[in-house]
């Protein structure tokens, strides 16, 4: 009995890592890549980086003027 219960949790342990590794995305690390293939990763997370940070920035600019829009609409009346 204790033999099957050690193979069960064996098999379930085995099976878990498998289902782990095997995983639809890979992680994007520099493990499995070339440097060339690294560098351009880095690259690619840099302007990503870049463009969310003016996305960000155009978007609290837009909400600024609203806010000013609407103070002085509010001034006016």
């Amino acid at each position: 009995m204790a033999n099957t219960l050690f193979f069960a949790v064996l098999i379930v342990l085995i099976l878990g890592v498998l289902y782990i590794m095997k995983g639809d995305n890979p992680p994007e690390t520099g493990y499995n890549q070339t440097p060339k293939q690294y560098i351009e990763l880095v690259e690619q997370k840099k302007a990503a980086r870049r463009a969310a940070e003016e996305l960000e920035r155009s978007l609290q600019e837009s909400a600024d003027k609203a806010n000013q829009a609407l103070e002085s609409v509010k001034t006016q009346r």
